[in-house]
């Protein structure tokens, strides 16, 4: 895959030397061959944190090697933990890969690396899109009864697991009880805790095994980083910039919102015990990750990196590849079907009604299906406002990148939603709510929030022109074409405003497609 913009930085950050020779032999070590039974050593995969290679052996076996990108974070703790929790899952039940060796420190590779065993069959991929409705639900299904054993293990706190051997002294962890090898609940190693200058601050990164500190502890960190780092900038969506009239935005304003989120934070907690077990989820569940056999039997689950466990209230929710959250009908649990006149419609008119139903039959049925077998979860997700806890606690962790709008309207909904948020005192009356908004602040955050959508929109639409995912990436076979589509778009819109030197000069430095200075 190549990338339309800022492609010599992409390729930099997964520029990686490492001694194949060594590698080969650590894989042979792991299964304990001799190096000269190797027969082979070929690239397979590049994500979008890992490296994949295959390594063959002479009897027709392989051992598959994984390597970070130097970008990859946090380091050692990224594999670290990704080995222990595939070591925990398969223990539960759940099919992934057999770690057959792994390294966190230097080593003569040159490389953190996982040496793990090849699992059988094939990841779904874009075959996931034109499954048919038996074979989609017969994944679907699996995937349900997978998550019901992720949400009936008993996990005693909140953050990453680990090898209490992996971790530095010192390091605070929670013992998993009844683990033989080790086990423990450490630092979260999700990328939003290391992500640039993140990695370098001192702060509280889990374990926690009070919810209101699981909540409150990503939004302190962002407060440490924008105290030691934070200054004004500009939206990294260059799209959004014209909607800021061309200025950068002021990270004390960030600040603030993060203080009034945890102000809220201990009110987010729920009444319900159950709700807030800790639950390990699968974090990036997408057809890639997915591996089936012919007949659509999963027989794995991969990528288990950045892992972390969580209460259940805020681990809940539809994975991004089944929700369609945007669906009318899908939000009222609706059976889909197709329209009456389906039939008569035009190829084209069909194709959207098709990819609609598609849409709503996945959302539809993981639904179903987790009502009927998953109850934890099924309990979590029918809470009222359990999405909005959920998206105010993502805003308020994620590194501020020049946006302030999402976590100051998620405090608006909150604000207008407290009666239904806040438990009641012992005499049943409900609590102030700790942040107050007049009536026009509301509106313009509002209104705000309204034109950052029709951004989205927009920048969706052209997209789709280009034939480029949202973050710029396209096949190497669309590459130069896209590059094309994107110049005549850029001369169209620099002509729509040629009469305002002002405004032209605004927005061809600020075009989202071109390359760009991301630190400004």
């Amino acid at each position: 895959m190549d990338a339309c913009y800022n492609e010599p930085r992409r390729l930099a950050e997964r520029r990686l030397a490492f001694n194949v020779d060594e590698l080969k032999k650590a894989a042979a070590k792991s299964v304990d061959r001799p190096t000269s039974d190797v027969k082979s050593f070929r690239k397979i995969a590049e994500g979008g944190f890992n490296r994949v290679f295959e390594i063959s052996m002479k009897d027709g076996s392989s051992i598959l090697a994984r390597l970070p990108y130097p970008s990859t974070l946090p380091r050692r703790l990224a594999i670290a933990s990704e080995v222990a929790t595939l070591a925990f899952v398969r223990a539960h039940g759940i099919p992934t890969p057999r770690v057959l060796g792994y390294s966190i420190d230097d080593n003569a590779v040159g490389a953190e690396y996982i040496l793990m065993e090849k699992l059988p069959g094939r990841p779904i991929g874009d075959a996931w899109f034109d499954l048919s409705e038996q074979e989609r639900l017969k994944v679907l299904l699996q995937l349900v009864e997978l998550e019901t054993k992720l949400f009936n293990i008993e996990i005693p706190a909140s953050g990453s697991i680990y090898y209490a051997r992996d971790l530095s002294p010192g390091t605070p962890k929670i013992d998993v009880p009844g683990s033989d090898d080790g086990l423990c609940i450490g630092p979260y190693a999700a990328l939003r805790w290391w992500f640039g200058e993140h990695g370098e601050l001192d702060i509280d990164r889990g374990p926690h095994d009070d919810p209101c500190l699981v909540l409150q502890a990503p939004a302190n960190k962002e407060l440490a980083w924008i105290r030691a780092y934070g200054r004004p900038r500009f939206p990294v969506e260059r799209a959004y910039r014209e909607t800021f009239n061309y200025n950068k935005q002021d990270p004390e304003e960030h600040a603030k919102s993060l203080v009034d989120y945890i102000r809220l934070a201990p009110h987010l907690v729920p009444a319900c015990s159950k709700l807030n077990l800790p639950i390990l989820r699968h974090p990036d569940l997408q057809p890639n990750n997915i591996f089936v056999s012919e007949d659509f039997t999963i027989t794995g689950l991969i990528d288990w990196q950045h892992s972390i466990v969580l209460p259940t209230f805020l681990a809940a929710g539809m994975p991004n590849l089944f929700q369609n959250y945007d669906d009318e009908k899908s939000m009222s649990f609706v059976p889909p079907r197709l329209p009456d006149d389906f039939e008569s419609m035009d190829e084209d008119e069909r194709a959207r009604e098709r990819e609609r139903f598609r849409r709503r039959h996945i959302h539809f049925f993981y639904l179903g299906f987790t009502q009927r077998i998953n109850g934890p979860h099924w309990h979590a997700l029918e809470q009222d406002t359990g999405l909005l806890t959920r998206r105010i606690f993502n805003d308020a962790s994620s590194p501020w990148e020049g946006l302030n709008t999402p976590l100051q309207m998620d405090i608006v909904r909150v604000s207008k939603n407290w009666s239904k948020i806040a438990r009641a005192n012992p005499d049943g009356t409900i609590p102030a709510c700790p942040i107050v908004l007049t009536d026009q602040e509301a509106q313009e955050r509002a209104a705000l929030e309204e034109s950052l959508r029709e951004v989205d929109f927009e920048l969706e639409r052209i997209n789709g022109i280009l034939g480029i995912a949202s973050d710029g990436w396209t096949s190497n076979e669309s590459f130069e074409s896209a590059k094309e589509r994107a110049r005549l778009i850029r001369e169209e819109g620099l002509s729509a405003v040629s009469d305002e030197p002002w405004l032209r000069e605004m927005t061809e430095r600020h075009w989202p497609f071109d390359d760009s200075n991301e630190d400004e």
